[in-house]
């Protein structure tokens, strides 16, 4: 059921367009009960995602579930030596609470730490889509590689594969991916493609296929798509220019120096081609009046980094010559989620030893019809640990709100799908 702000007989059509997937257990659960008891529940939700992740990892790593949230919590660009040598008037090294990934301004490479932070909604399935991708693929690639050539062929004489088909599987993961967090999947999809050539048989390329599976990717798809599209910024979409000297700083310390570093040993895996590739194009697509094209596109790239980064690691038949390079920039990196982790701790701590007054706070009921533009994180909603102030989006007029709400009157989702 969409979410209707204005819904009259003509005129603007105003309805909610975001992506709401993840909320919508917690919003079943708070027709029954009420916020308190959503929000909990939501929680849960969350955390059984990223638990669900973690141990993923850690059998995709072949080791401990901790080693693995350790990597994946950790994982970062050097946003310490962007802030340090490119930054202007924030965000500063010190105190160690400020949002150190927004040094390069309208770019941004997000740490999973901050992802987890910000974003939980997008990329908490997009990371378990992608895990379990990879694991599928890992075990289709197991299949195949286990039968000897000659057994091979006679197989593929008699019409039979020794290969698990895991493309159906994959496809309807995707869209999975797409319903929960499209700008995600968008970057996911080049790998997508990889997996599907890997295991396509060209003489006989629709045989194993599930097609119970791949009607469901389209019906998902298509629903997301239309829906999606209904969004007014989605409309404003194109490239935009960067100057070689920001673009190279920004490529090099947002992943650029570890994808280089794992060159020697991944440079005929086109997972890592791909990941190169896309962390340098990613930057000069815009889509909407923000930066969140390169924020969230940025997620699978950034993910089958620290992928490969891992195998390099844990995987004792690697090349140990690179794990000193490996784990100096892993450490500098790390920094970006301890600011983050370091942030919340303040503000906790703030909020319950500190404060005993808000002078600065601005409880006002009035009406909120404008959306404030970021600004420095550790500062904003003084004296409380949510940021609640705003209730409704039914009075937004501005630029920046047109990310959520929409005109929709004219969308086909509205015509022709949603219930009204």
């Amino acid at each position: 059921m969409a979410v209707y702000y204005a819904q009259p007989e003509s005129g603007p059509v105003k309805m909610l367009v975001y992506y709401v997937g993840f909320w919508l257990p917690s919003a079943l659960i708070a027709k029954f009960t009420n916020w308190q008891v959503a929000n909990f529940a939501l929680f849960i939700w969350s955390l059984l995602g990223v638990l669900l992740v973690t141990h993923q990892l850690g059998n995709f790593f072949k080791t401990s579930n901790l080693k693995a949230t350790i990597l994946f919590l950790f994982f970062s660009g050097l946003d310490v030596l962007g802030t340090l040598f490119f930054a202007k008037d924030y965000p500063t090294l010190l105190p160690p609470i400020t949002h150190l990934e927004t040094w390069a301004g309208n770019l941004q490479y997000s740490s999973f730490t901050t992802q987890l932070f910000w974003v939980f909604n997008q990329a908490i399935p997009a990371w378990l889509c992608i895990t379990l991708i990879v694991i599928l693929s890992r075990e289709a690639a197991k299949g195949l590689s286990n039968v000897a050539p000659e057994t091979l062929t006679a197989l593929r004489r008699m019409g039979r594969s020794a290969q698990s088909d895991t493309r159906s599987e994959i496809i309807l993961l995707w869209s999975l991916c797409f319903f929960f967090a499209p700008l995600a999947s968008v970057g996911l999809l080049p790998y997508i493609i990889i997996e599907l050539v890997k295991q396509t048989d060209f003489k006989s390329p629709f045989k194993n296929l599930h097609w119970e599976k791949l009607l469901s990717a389209v019906i998902i798809f298509l629903l997301s798509f239309f829906f999606f599209t209904a969004n007014t910024a989605a409309q404003s979409r194109g490239f935009q220019s960067l100057p070689v000297d920001k673009f190279l700083a920004f490529f090099l310390l947002e992943g650029g120096v570890l994808w280089l570093v794992l060159a020697p040993s991944k440079y005929k895996d086109p997972h890592w081609i791909v990941t190169g590739i896309l962390l340098a194009l990613i930057p000069f697509i815009q889509l909407g009046s923000d930066r969140d094209f390169v924020m969230r596109a940025s997620i699978a790239p950034l993910f089958y980094l620290m992928l490969m980064t891992g195998e390099i690691i844990f995987d004792k038949s690697a090349p140990r010559r690179l794990l000193i390079p490996v784990y100096c920039l892993l450490i500098l990196g790390s920094l970006t989620p301890i600011y983050e982790i370091n942030r919340s701790i303040y503000r906790t701590y703030d909020y319950h030893f500190l404060q005993d007054s808000c002078a600065a706070c601005d409880f006002s009921s009035d009406p909120i019809t404008k959306l404030a533009q970021p600004g420095k994180p550790e500062e904003e909603h003084p004296g409380s640990l949510t940021a609640d102030a705003l209730p409704t989006l039914q009075f937004m007029t501005d630029e920046l709100s047109q990310n959520f709400i929409a005109n929709v009157r004219q969308a086909f989702f509205y015509k022709n799908i949603a219930k009204r």
